[in-house]
């Protein structure tokens, strides 16, 4: 059996800034369908987005995320609207760009269990650009089990970076006792391949890098291009990824470079990852 997965950084709506966020958001309609085709095409199982962005001044939904405003609902929306039934679940860390709710969301075409989020870095203010929470779910894939997701969005080495990762795991590790079958950890780290916070996810055999696994030749292959908020005046880098629990029932078959203008449009300032695992 075959399940694919994809990460994508949105960029909370600014590859159209708009002074008014309904002009905003009527721009990114392009954006919303382009993504959403994707995933109906593909037919991908499990979708992971960082930088989700919701209208601050939008009520609060419960569960949230169910604004009008939330490109992640959209998107979700879109593909229920063309018979494509996706479960979403969803939550957000801090205001981004100055109007945007900024939050990470799981997109799943199977059942999800033991939804949760958390903050992982120190400061939990909604008002602090650092703050970090991120989105946990068991997906309920047929014919194998629960596969356990974390998909995160982490602080910069110097920003908080390490005890992020180090209460992340801690918090997985409260998790394994719903009786997963494997766990993989997604999304953007900010943690460039080879540099010291990914030999802090990768050195001691814990997770390994899927990426790497299928494509050891690309190991500096950049997960984005130009400069990017977070990233000035570097060479662009490798900072998105999917980690796979070393000896868990499934083997990465294939992971390729997505929405970067040669496998569709570039539709953020990130470009996405789409893996093919095979489960036993």
């Amino acid at each position: 059996m075959e399940l694919s997965v994809l990460t994508l950084n949105l960029h909370t709506y600014q590859q159209h800034p708009r002074h008014c966020c309904f002009d905003t958001m009527h721009q990114h309609e392009r954006e919303v369908h382009i993504i959403a085709e994707a995933i109906a095409h593909l037919q991908i199982d499990v979708i992971a987005f960082q930088e989700v962005g919701e209208y601050m001044h939008d009520p609060i939904t419960h569960p949230y995320g169910e604004s009008p405003s939330n490109m992640a609902f959209r998107i979700c929306n879109k593909l229920r609207s063309w018979g494509f039934w996706y479960h979403l679940h969803q939550d957000w860390s801090h205001i981004g760009f100055y109007r945007w709710r900024e939050g990470t969301a799981i997109l799943s075409r199977y059942p999800m269990h033991h939804n949760y989020s958390a903050y992982v870095s120190r400061d939990h203010r909604r008002d602090n650009y650092l703050s970090r929470n991120v989105t946990l779910s068991c997906i309920d894939v047929p014919w194998f089990g629960l596969l356990h997701v974390a998909n995160v969005h982490l602080s910069w080495a110097h920003h908080g970076f390490f005890e992020e990762f180090y209460n992340l795991k801690q918090l997985i590790y409260s998790r394994l006792h719903f009786g997963v079958r494997a766990d993989l950890i997604v999304g953007d780290f900010n943690a460039p391949a080879g540099e010291q916070a990914y030999q802090t996810i990768v050195g001691n055999g814990e997770y390994v890098d899927q990426y790497h696994s299928v494509h050891p030749q690309r190991f500096y292959q950049p997960s984005y291009q130009g400069q990017i908020d977070g990233w000035k005046n570097v060479s662009p880098k490798r900072i998105d990824y999917i980690f796979k629990r070393n000896g868990n029932a499934m083997h990465i078959r294939t992971m390729d470079l997505i929405f970067n203008d040669h496998f569709y449009p570039i539709v953020s300032d990130h470009f996405g990852y789409l893996a093919r695992f095979e489960l036993f």
